[in-house]
């Protein structure tokens, strides 16, 4: 039994060797270049099932597949990948598809289900501001948060948020704006920013805000603005995005107390009507004193949360579809609402693709690549050269002039440091490093900041840097689906140029090559037999009558047109050609397959017309056009032809491509030396 067992492993290991052997053998070579069973068995299956492949079907393949290695091989040996705005293209995939790889997973998961989560809930808001640049220095940023921290000590001692908003924040918009001449020009909105969803606020102002109950006000909460004091209105289920009508009779300019009792009463009326039926919009024109609202009926488009006043905005919840609110006050005057339509939020695997797109370009995102910042220091050693108490090589740069801070410093003017600063991966990144970093990144912002603190600043985000940068660098390595991808990008990126220059490009400005093309393939693209002939039109049947009168005098049909013209065009005439199908009413008049009866040879020199017997031919005609009679003068009829290159350009152009990719493939093939191990490739489905 033993036997059995050490024979059954001893065959799995050879099978095994034997597969790797295969993996490895040479099936191909193209030109200089080897392909191994691997690597066309790897390209063969990205798109093709080698089980479901009949031997047809592979042979096939590997001619495609060999005219594409040899195509790539001349785009090398043409050097496109030198081109400039082929790396960018290049760098701009690679920056595309390296983006996934450069996060950490767990946090982003983790970012994604607070997101999900936000999404089904809004929440209104007001604010205290107290402005602080994250560059600020010590004593500035102490003072700041000791002031934030006095109001809100007023605040919780039972001062209204809004009148210290209105006095004391930073953010402008929290106070009335004045004219010159002491007019009020803007209402100020005491810190209330209305209601917002997840994504409407920058990520730690918004986190706050989800953290807190109805009724709290925050502790103070850094953002790059500054600190922030936080008072929670209320939280709701998520309206998602609504549609709505209102009629809006606003408060006039300067309203007194006498006015707003005015603009009450004309709301009240206006319900009053709605309510005993009259249609919204027909209100909406009687009573709404905006006149935008009045152009558009009191329509206004799909909105979010965010988007208008939390007033306005907290009347809508709980509204259905075509419900009408009471009049309500904002701070522009007295509103009615109907609701049009309302599109929930929905929690489903595209809402989520769709957020973390968001995550990517939002500020969170962040909170991943410090994540994955953190892994790598450890993956790949990063280690400071400093000491418990202090860091040299980052100290020395706390002297340099003021010039870093008006965005004039130049790394030469420390040219002589040296100094290590961290080892990352075995490899040293010294102040000259850093220095070089500083003048590439100059400081763009208030110059009254403290000098260390910046240093600070940017140096975490070199730092940052260059390990992102590093880990860039290695994802080929530690990632061979990544490698794949690239690879792909790159031969696709160059095969499209090269078959741009070699066949499409070329069969559009070549046109000489072309027209010579076209005479080689123009028999297969003729005209079926056609007729030509002049059509003439009457204007009422009297003038058909005297027309045929002509005629039969012996008048040929221009000369006809002539004389009955001499006072009023009352014949009008279109020289056509036609084939059979190609138009109705031509089809009408002209009898394809009896034509014989149809024509009569006149005198010599004198056009061959259409005469046929004068009422089937006025009944035929009134069938198909009932406001005119014709007569048809046929000129000549014209047997199969080629149309000329200008109308089946589209076509030959296209044969011409492919003409061009043959003569081109061809070149190729007799160039370069082609070997295929076909028994090898075709052992694989057989």
């Amino acid at each position: 039994m033993r036997k059995r067992v050490v024979l059954f492993i001893f065959l799995m290991i050879v099978t095994q060797i034997v597969l790797f052997s295969q993996d490895d053998k040479v099936v191909m070579k193209i030109g200089n270049e080897n392909i191994n069973l691997k690597e066309f068995v790897n390209t063969y299956e990205k798109n093709n099932d080698l089980k479901k492949t009949s031997e047809q079907e592979l042979r096939e393949y590997i001619d495609l597949y060999v005219n594409f290695r040899l195509k790539y091989a001349e785009a090398l040996s043409l050097r496109l990948d030198t081109i400039e705005e082929l790396q960018k293209e290049l760098n701009g995939y690679r920056m595309q598809a390296a983006r996934s790889y450069l996060t950490d997973k767990e946090v982003n998961e983790k970012l994604l289900d607070e997101v999900m989560e936000r999404m089904q809930w809004d929440v209104r808001a007001s604010h205290i501001m107290k402005k602080l640049p994250l560059e600020a220095n010590p004593k500035d940023t102490l003072e700041a948060y000791k002031e934030i921290i006095n109001l809100r000590n007023r605040i919780l001692k039972g001062e209204s948020f809004a009148d210290i908003a209105a006095e004391k924040s930073d953010d402008f918009s929290a106070r009335n704006r004045y004219n010159n001449e002491g007019k009020l020009i803007q209402r100020g909105n005491k810190g209330d920013l209305g209601y917002f969803t997840v994504f409407d606020m920058i990520y730690s102002f918004e986190t706050a805000a989800y953290a807190m109950k109805v009724g709290e006000v925050s502790m103070p909460i850094r953002t790059e603005f500054g600190y922030h004091l936080i008072y929670l209105h209320d939280k709701k289920p998520a309206l998602g995005r609504c549609a709505v009508s209102q009629i809006l009779i606003a408060y006039p300019e300067n309203a007194t107390a006498e006015d707003s009792v005015k603009t009450k009463e004309k709301a009240k009326e206006a319900y009053k009507a709605v309510k005993e039926g009259m249609d919204f919009a027909t209100a909406v024109q009687r009573y709404c004193t905006d006149k935008g609202l009045t152009e558009r009926k009191g329509e206004m488009p799909i909105f979010t949360v965010s988007r208008f006043d939390g007033d306005f905005v907290e009347n809508i919840y709980g509204l259905n579809v075509n419900d009408i609110t009471k009049p309500f006050e904002t701070v522009y005057g007295f509103h009615i609402v109907k609701l049009t339509d309302r599109i929930p939020v929905e929690i489903n695997a595209d809402a989520r693709a769709l957020a973390k797109n968001r995550i990517i370009k939002d500020s969170r995102s962040e909170k991943s690549k410090e994540a994955f910042v953190e892994r790598l220091k450890k993956e790949y050693k990063f280690k400071e050269i400093k000491t418990k108490n202090s860091f040299p090589a980052l100290e020395d740069f706390y002297t340099i002039d003021s010039s870093f801070i008006i965005g004039k410093w130049k790394a030469d003017a420390v040219s002589s440091w040296t100094k290590p600063l961290f080892v990352l991966a075995d490899k040293t990144f010294t102040q000259k490093d850093f220095a070089h970093y500083l003048e590439e990144n100059q400081y763009e912002g208030s110059e009254n900041v403290n000098l260390d603190e910046l240093i600070k600043y940017f140096y975490k985000d070199f730092v940052q840097e260059v390990i992102m940068d590093y880990e860039d660098g290695m994802l080929e390595k530690k990632h061979p689906e990544f490698a794949g991808l690239m690879k792909e990008y790159h031969e696709g990126v160059l095969l499209y140029e090269l078959s741009e220059q070699k066949v499409w490009k070329k069969a559009e400005i070549d046109t000489i090559g072309l027209k010579a093309f076209y005479e080689t393939v123009k028999q297969d693209y003729l005209y079926p037999v056609r007729v030509e002939a002049n059509l003439y039109t009457f204007s009422d049947e009297s003038v058909f009558n005297q027309w045929n009168k002509l005629l039969k005098k012996g008048t040929n049909p221009a000369e006809a047109m002539t004389k009955l013209n001499k006072k009023i065009a009352v014949v009008s005439s279109k020289n056509l050609v036609r084939w059979k199908g190609q138009e109705a009413s031509f089809d009408s008049l002209f009898h394809w397959n009896n034509w014989n009866q149809q024509i009569q040879s006149t005198t010599a020199g004198k056009n061959t017309t259409v005469t046929m017997d004068y009422k089937s031919e006025q009944q035929r005609m009134l069938c198909a056009n009932k406001t005119a009679l014709s007569f048809l003068e046929v000129i000549e009829f014209k047997g199969p032809s080629p149309k000329p290159l200008e109308e089946v350009k589209g076509i030959i152009v296209s044969l011409y491509q492919n003409y061009l990719e043959e003569e081109w493939i061809k070149t190729l093939r007799s160039h370069n030396k082609v070997w295929i191990d076909y028994d090898a490739i075709l052992s694989l489905i057989k």
